[in-house]
């Protein structure tokens, strides 16, 4: 597929996908007039680097991502974590200003509830 084919179909600008080929996300040939030609499976390539960019991660990052076996099918499932993650994080920020004033007994209540589900979160970090 020639760099048009391939901006057209991904929404992408002719400049961005030459960038990425650049860097060494994409894979390219030449053909013998010269066009940039790009295997079929690039427009997933493309859906994978832009799911990563999401997760704020780096080209570099993005690269190592994409030589490593890591399967297509859980990209979208970390992206989830990385969220839920974030929104939790906001979440015990929003608790932790509201427990400022509380007595410590009643604070050690609330711990003691969520407790069991740091546990898990922080297992599930480990993993991460």
């Amino acid at each position: 597929m020639r760099i048009g084919k391939v901006a057209e179909l991904s929404g992408l600008s002719s400049r961005t996908i030459d960038y990425y080929t650049q860097i060494g996300l994409l894979e390219v040939q030449r053909s013998s007039s010269n066009y940039r030609l790009y295997p079929e499976d690039v427009l997933e390539t493309l859906k994978r680097i832009k799911i990563l960019k999401q997760q704020r991660m780096s080209m570099e990052e993005i690269k190592e991502v994409l030589q490593s076996d890591v399967s297509v099918d859980i990209e979208p499932i970390i992206c989830d974590v990385q969220d839920e993650i974030n929104c939790l994080q906001k979440k015990l920020s929003l608790l932790e200003e509201k427990l400022k004033n509380v007595p410590p007994e009643e604070k050690l209540k609330v711990y003691k509830r969520i407790e069991p589900k740091m546990t898990a979160i922080m297992t599930l970090l480990a993993l991460l």
